[in-house]
């Protein structure tokens, strides 16, 4: 059987980028990488997407810019694969902007629900 391409995009452009970062690792080192074929993608600060290429265990604070190379073409990119985890934090994450955009391009994605306490 063939590996699910799964995207998995954190950063952002939102005061939470550092905590998508740490939410993100998590996720990226639970993932079972026998059943799904990993694409970490990091958000920059600025809005540009980058294709990590370090392993998903060593991803660490402030040198994700630095291992990544730029995804020229996000929207292309993102029709390669065969569902996103989106793990972004405030404005763009959680407002349901990337969502939309997951919407218009039919690409299934894994959504989030908030539980309130």
């Amino acid at each position: 059987m063939r590996k699910k391409k799964l995207g998995v995009i954190f950063g952002g452009m939102s005061t939470e980028n550092e905590v998508s970062v740490v939410s993100a690792n998590s996720i990226l080192n639970n993932l079972d990488k026998e059943k799904y074929e990993i694409y970490p993608i990091y958000i920059g600060k600025d809005g540009t997407w980058y294709e990590y290429s370090k392993k998903s265990d060593d991803i660490q604070l402030g040198q994700l810019v630095e291992h990544g190379k730029e995804i020229e073409n996000v929207m292309k990119y993102l029709k390669n694969l065969d569902v996103i985890f989106p793990v972004l934090h405030g404005l763009y994450g959680e407002d349901g902007t990337i969502q939309g955009l997951f919407e218009l391009l039919k690409i299934p994605y894994v959504r989030m629900q908030s539980f309130g306490i």
